[in-house]
């Protein structure tokens, strides 16, 4: 089956864009094809990008919650609507808003993303707070505040200990060290356990054993208790329990610990793989669709998927704006070849691991902190974000305070 579009729009008419998702991939493809002859629609059900790298930093006071996040309406030549898609009707171009609204397009982005999975985990939807958007960051910070206040010690778990799962530990750590005694003073008399649990032998799993070494010895040495090679079971109201049955004592727990993928019901269905994301071909492609592309964490190729990462799924916006534009121009699309960034993760707040492009080449510490500053805050989107969160950054260096965890 193809689309019904037969042939794109004459020269003298704007062909009809619609991207669905304005995460990394969804925002890049918008602009990119904003500055070329196309009517472009950015839907998003929040009406804005959540910078999703820097949440922990939100979570724990050290940036307020407006730098991760960008408001669509804010991008130049593109139609912004907040709005949840629902459904899309791929033989009739359509796609239906929940408010029942439909709209049409000659072309389709579906760049939705992934939301939390909590893998049926007993107890983890009631109790345990996820780290995806800025409302979840907040709700650990507020969890925080009250722990902060409250006369007593403090238990905390996180779980998972991918980069979220270590990055949300180690500056946990820090708030605890630096920025609590000074902001809640009760806290100066009492202890702060901090425990991170993973099914994987080691923090970090997919980065190199150099890399899953050093994370491991600094979380260590900061005090955190790791809990590697278990799983946990349930998650209680006071706490979780882990598959051996033992019980870790919580007043909070994060959960880091996976994705499940979040995009509307279509029609005719399409292919999807084992962890449930839209099969895609080497131009990004859905099978048969000749005008629709799925990008970023909702799609895969069935061989050799790419990454969840935010590298990827920039890459892919931009190579999808191009490939429509060369469909505008009567051209076929040419297939997407993944630059490799490498990865990343922040560990404390002067001390991270990078494994740097295509050979992953190692950096730890003051030298990766760096680096991990300076891309991050090059892929902010707003250059008003950028200048205030090096700000925040630099009062936390200069000052070992967080000028947003009391508000």
């Amino acid at each position: 089956m193809t689309d019904p579009v037969a042939a794109d729009p004459s020269p003298g008419i704007q062909s009809r864009v619609l991207v669905v998702g304005a995460g990394f991939g969804g925002l890049y493809a918008a602009r990119s094809l904003a500055r070329h002859r196309a009517s472009v629609t950015l839907v998003d059900k929040r009406g804005y990008q959540t910078f999703q790298p820097l949440l922990y930093q939100v979570a724990t006071g050290l940036l307020p919650r407006d730098v991760v996040e960008y408001p669509i309406h804010e991008v130049h030549g593109v139609e912004s609507i907040t709005a949840t898609v629902d459904h899309i009707d791929l033989v009739a171009s359509q796609a239906r808003f929940a408010d029942g609204v439909s709209r049409s397009f000659d072309y389709l982005v579906l760049a939705t993303g992934a939301s939390v999975n909590f893998f049926g985990t007993p107890g983890a939807a009631e109790h345990a707070l996820p780290l995806y958007t800025a409302d979840d960051a907040l709700a650990i910070k507020a969890a925080l505040q009250r722990a902060g206040q409250a006369d007593q010690d403090l238990h905390i778990v996180v779980i998972g200990a991918g980069p979220t799962g270590v990055e949300v530990t180690g500056a946990i750590r820090d708030v605890v060290d630096y920025v609590l005694p000074h902001t809640f003073p009760a806290m100066a008399r009492h202890q702060v356990h901090l425990h991170l649990v993973d099914h994987a032998k080691a923090p970090l799993s997919h980065f190199s054993a150099e890399s899953q070494a050093d994370a491991t010895r600094v979380l260590t040495e900061a005090g955190v208790i790791l809990h590697m090679g278990t799983t946990v079971t349930e998650v209680r109201g006071d706490g979780v329990v882990l598959e051996d049955g033992s019980h870790l004592a919580a007043e909070v727990v994060i959960w880091a610990g996976g994705l499940t993928v979040n995009a509307p019901t279509t029609s005719p269905a399409p292919a999807t793989d084992s962890a449930g994301r839209i099969t895609i071909d080497a131009t990004l492609r859905m099978s048969g669709h000749d005008h629709v592309y799925a990008i970023g964490d909702a799609a895969a190729t069935a061989v050799d998927p790419l990454p969840q990462l935010g590298s990827v799924a920039k890459q892919q916006g931009l190579h999808v704006a191009h490939s429509i534009r060369r469909q505008i121009r009567g051209k076929e699309p040419k297939a997407f070849t993944y630059r490799d960034l490498g990865e990343m993760a922040m560990i404390r707040h002067d001390h991270a691991v990078v494994e740097a492009g295509p050979r992953h080449h190692e950096v730890t510490g003051l030298a990766a902190f760096t680096m991990w500053l300076g891309l991050h805050a090059a892929l902010l989107p707003d250059n008003g974000d950028r200048l205030a969160a090096v700000e925040a950054w630099a009062h936390e260096n200069l000052t070992g305070r967080s000028q947003f965890l009391a508000d």
